[in-house]
């Protein structure tokens, strides 16, 4: 289990917000190129997704997880004006013997909330060793603003599973359903129903259940394969499964207000995978999806490391849940 030192932080409230943000939410678009020995980023398309159901509140995230973080800065007084910590799909690349021997390129997606003067974006990533490493800086101004797209509108069919209230003060989760058909609708709604079921049967969501909106979409499949690029035995893992071009699943998902991501996927053969603040996929109808919906969640939410398993009476399990219980403070106080 991966040991997190909790760092406290000045709560920014709702008129920070609203000082330095329009209320809407911008999806940038990136392609990820390297290998071991190095890596770029470079900028694809910025879309403006809608309306931010992100926090409002605690805007500077103090808990530096996962793989990269970003922090967005006004460049005018180098206040902090938001951050953000994740990992990704080229992350887990890195660790396999194909990234010793070529690079490659991913599509990539983050989300900020809109800036309203010049801000400049900075992309950290943070090694074994826990040092920060800028690899990417970006900045917001009138030639960006010209830039931004709207959002393609996919309109799936969309299922909604809890409405605790306003989704700004809210822990969001949106299901995309990968790979039923048309002729599926009954089955991805009982999946999805499963999920939601289990999930919050576990504690500490249980006892949070207030705290949460859950929305599930339906995404058609492709005549072949999976529309989300799901690929269920990623990097030659059986049972494992990623999707490998974020910006489709990105478009997809902006149709729900969402923090956290689910991808379900219609195979009974795989179990799922995860990348923490991301999203994570499982396989409902699996022999052991209830063990792996909870084991995953744990990976995008606090970023656990994969050693840990969930257990009720192993002695970390109160540990466990104040990790969770912190991160959920963030999206609701």
């Amino acid at each position: 289990m991966v040991i997190i030192v909790f760092i406290s932080c000045t709560r920014n409230e709702q008129g920070d917000f609203e000082k330095h943000f329009v209320d809407k939410t911008l999806r940038i678009n990136l392609i990820h190129t390297g290998d071991t020995a190095g890596e770029t980023f470079s900028l694809n398309k910025i879309y403006d997704d809608g309306l931010w159901y992100g926090r409002t509140k605690n805007l500077v995230n103090p808990y530096r997880l996962g793989a990269y973080y970003f922090e967005l800065k006004d460049t005018e007084t180098d206040e902090l004006l938001y951050s953000e910590s994740f990992s990704n799909y080229f992350s887990e690349w890195l660790t396999t013997d194909e990234a010793k021997q070529k690079k490659r390129s991913f599509n990539e997606s983050i989300r900020i909330p809109y800036p309203k003067t010049n801000a400049m974006l900075t992309m950290y990533k943070i090694d074994s060793l826990d040092v920060s490493i800028p690899v990417w800086e970006y900045e917001f101004n009138r030639k960006t603003r010209a830039m931004v797209e709207p959002t393609k509108n996919h309109n799936n069919r969309m299922v909604r599973l809890l409405d605790s209230g306003d989704p700004k003060e809210k822990v969001d989760i949106v299901i995309i359903g990968d790979g039923y058909n048309l002729k599926e609708i009954n089955k991805f709604d009982k999946d999805a129903q499963h999920f939601y079921s289990i999930l919050f049967d576990a504690e500490p969501f249980k006892s949070r259940k207030n705290d949460f909106n859950v929305h599930a979409i339906q995404v058609p499949p492709k005549n072949s394969g999976s529309y989300l690029m799901t690929d269920y035995s990623t990097f030659g893992h059986d049972k494992y499964a990623l999707a490998s071009n974020e910006w489709t699943f990105r478009e997809y998902a902006t149709q729900a207000p969402y923090d956290f991501a689910v991808i379900l996927i219609n195979n009974e053969n795989a179990l799922g995978g995860s990348m923490y603040n991301n999203y994570i996929t499982t396989a409902i109808r699996s022999q052991s999806e209830d063990y792996v919906i909870r084991h995953e969640m744990g990976h995008q939410i606090v970023g656990l490391a994969d050693r840990f398993y969930y257990d009720d009476e192993a002695s970390y399990y109160d540990d466990f849940n104040e990790l969770i219980n912190n991160i959920l403070d963030l999206h609701t106080k």
